[in-house]
């Protein structure tokens, strides 16, 4: 059946009161830890598609998402760029539904009445949209976590984690009003988890981040917190020193960083959930860190390096 522009194969018998975890890719993705944490997820629930946008070229532009060709068996398959569904039944617990946002170029309104739709069909009772943004922190420390609860409040597992309304103001996704919309209209709870991640790495996969995440939703979910990634993020960033002994321009923005992370942790008691700005970052750098990341910049496209495959630039 069509359920605004999803061709959905609605559940039967339906889901049971679900809760829905959505990605919005690319926008607040860095490192691709949505794309981990549903992965993750997919492997511990067993799961079943529900359906995808029935002409995805209406909402993408394919020149910008190119499709891509796979060989299957020795057969050759296009795979189209598309909004992907997702669900996963749980005995005597809430069901899931996991939603891969891909951000639309073009007819954004339609599609956030589709997704909405969507959601209201499903009988989502708990819309929870995670993500990851570059920031001001060190690889060195636990990685904060910020966003927002509206309709309920989160207890376990998530005492440092700085919930509440962002003041942030500028660029956005259209695609960012569906999770308004989702409280506002259909008067859902709403949850989102924004991970900060070293704006000096540059991971095509930051599995630190994707495990800071799926251990705030094991507090939640009740799933086990041993998780391979880990261990995989801690190999990762365990890289990182070594290759800022010949960089002390670096060095010293992360020694400036673990400075102030270490100030804010202690100017924040345990049950401190203030206001947050879970867009931007707060830390004022020296004229001489902020060249230094606008030549990263500028250059991060062109140069090559030891570390390339670590990321760091």
């Amino acid at each position: 059946m069509n359920i605004g522009d999803f061709e959905i194969d609605l559940p039967d018998p339906p889901l049971q009161d679900p809760h829905c975890i959505a990605i919005l890719k690319p926008w607040i993705n860095v490192g691709n830890v949505g794309k981990i944490v549903l992965a993750r997820l997919r492997k511990i629930y067993s799961t079943e598609n529900v359906g995808q946008l029935s002409r995805p070229s209406k909402f993408y532009d394919f020149t910008r998402y190119r499709p891509e060709i796979k060989l299957i068996d020795g057969r050759r398959s296009v795979r189209v760029p598309n909004t992907t569904v997702t669900y996963s039944r749980r005995p005597s617990e809430n069901d899931f539904v996991f939603i891969e946002l891909l951000e639309p170029h073009s007819w954004a309104e339609d599609f956030n009445d589709s997704v909405i739709d969507l959601i209201k069909n499903l009988g989502v009772v708990r819309y929870v949209q995670i993500g990851a943004m570059y920031d001001s922190v060190p690889h060195s420390r636990e990685l904060s976590v910020t966003g927002s609860a509206r309709g309920w409040q989160p207890t376990a597992g998530f005492r440092k984690v700085r919930l509440g309304r962002s003041r942030y103001q500028g660029p956005t996704s259209m695609a960012s009003q569906i999770s308004e919309r989702i409280y506002s209209e259909l008067n859902l709870e709403t949850l989102s988890l924004m991970v900060h991640l070293p704006l000096y790495l540059k991971l095509d996969d930051d599995f630190a981040g994707g495990a800071r995440i799926l251990k705030l939703l094991s507090e939640l979910y009740g799933f086990s917190a041993v998780l391979p990634e880990i261990e995989m993020g801690e190999k990762q960033y365990d890289q990182v020193g070594p290759a800022m002994i010949d960089n002390p321009a670096l060095q010293e923005m992360v020694e400036r960083f673990e400075r102030e992370c270490d100030i804010a942790a202690g100017s924040i008691s345990d049950n401190d959930q203030s206001d947050t700005d879970s867009d931007s970052a707060g830390i004022l750098l020296s004229p001489e860190i902020e060249q230094f990341l606008s030549q990263f910049a500028e250059n991060e496209d062109h140069s090559e390096s030891d570390e390339d495959e670590l990321g760091l630039v």
